[in-house]
């Protein structure tokens, strides 16, 4: 049986006990939480914890669903007590803490793996499916935006919590293109984040643009936000061109998205169910501590992602392109 702690009571916390009590053979032993009450209704079964280490010493592995500042502290405290962890993306916010948790790692022996929904997203393994259809790839792009005033003071919208927007949004789309136009060359970003004046040290826009060159000169544009204001929309859109033929996903409705493929003149629609693979990043921690799963390979790939997303923060700091090694 592997006992797995929660560290943290928000949404992905919410989610990550959903799939893991779905799984035989693990049990949601330990949540923690400054707040007791949050953990005995994330989880009633669990054992409930204010004391960090103190759950530690209670599991196996752990589940970090914490602010992104909080990530490589408590992973690194994680693995050098001996215990897996599971880090929502961003693995980390500073190259700094890229290499110590690397290190780490490696001394401990234990698996760190990032939450990395995006190998199973269904929306993911639909287009890498049917990209082959669209010829040789050219270019990529999306856009994608939250508009509500119910994240006004969020932590993720304070950038000592969350770190650069293309570390703490990017991320998810960073990582798409890699793995469909190739690795990256050369990026050049801007922030286009705004201070919110009814909040200081907050911000009432997060975000920016993120344009990446890719191998054998092709090229993709993220934009990502999140606007304070709004009703609470997140509408987004994707645009994948090849020689042959072109894809386009735009947000439908509640949890679903329209694709549109056209290849020759001739377009093809679909609906899809927007399923962001949690269940499945979940199992791939739990087969890598089962030693079924080559994890140091996977957290190389994570960290690949993370680094081009240091770079963009880079890069929209000096107003300039960066070349990745």
């Amino acid at each position: 049986m592997v006992a797995i702690g929660i560290a943290g009571t928000g949404g992905m916390a919410t989610q990550r006990v959903n799939c893991f009590r779905r799984m035989e053979g693990v049990e949601v032993a330990a949540v923690y939480s400054r707040c007791t009450e949050r953990a005995r209704a994330l989880c009633p079964e669990a054992r409930p914890f204010e004391d960090y280490e103190a759950m530690l010493d209670s599991v196996e592995a752990v589940a970090l669903c914490l602010p992104n500042n909080l990530h490589a502290a408590c992973a690194l405290r994680a693995l050098k007590s001996g215990r897996h962890a599971l880090v929502e993306y961003p693995l980390c916010i500073a190259p700094g803490e890229m290499e110590a948790l690397g290190s780490a790692a490696e001394r401990s022996g234990c698996v760190l793996m990032v939450g990395n929904t995006i190998v199973h997203e269904a929306m993911f393994r639909w287009v890498v499916e049917r990209s082959g259809r669209l010829g040789e790839l050219l270019s990529a792009a999306s856009r994608v935006g939250y508009f509500g005033s119910d994240i006004a003071g969020a932590w993720y919208m304070d950038p000592a919590q969350s770190g650069s927007p293309f570390v703490a949004y990017h991320y998810h789309h960073i990582e798409y293109y890699r793995r469909i136009l190739g690795e990256v060359r050369w990026v050049h970003a801007r922030d286009e984040s705004r201070p919110d004046p009814r909040k200081p040290d907050f911000l009432s826009v997060s975000g920016g643009t993120l344009v990446m060159g890719h191998v054998g000169a092709r090229t993709s544009c993220i934009q990502w936000y999140l606007s304070a204001g709004g009703r609470g929309s997140l509408p987004r859109g994707f645009w994948l061109n090849g020689t042959a033929g072109s894809l386009t996903i735009v947000s439908h409705e509640k949890d679903r998205s329209l694709a549109i493929l056209d290849v020759g003149g001739e377009r093809t629609s679909e609906t899809l169910d927007d399923e962001w693979g949690v269940e499945g990043s979940c199992r791939d921690f739990i087969e890598a501590i089962r030693g079924n799963m080559d994890h140091r390979a996977r957290l190389a790939e994570d960290m690949m992602t993370l680094r081009i997303g240091l770079a963009a923060a880079e890069s929209a700091r000096l107003d300039a392109p960066v070349t990745l090694d």
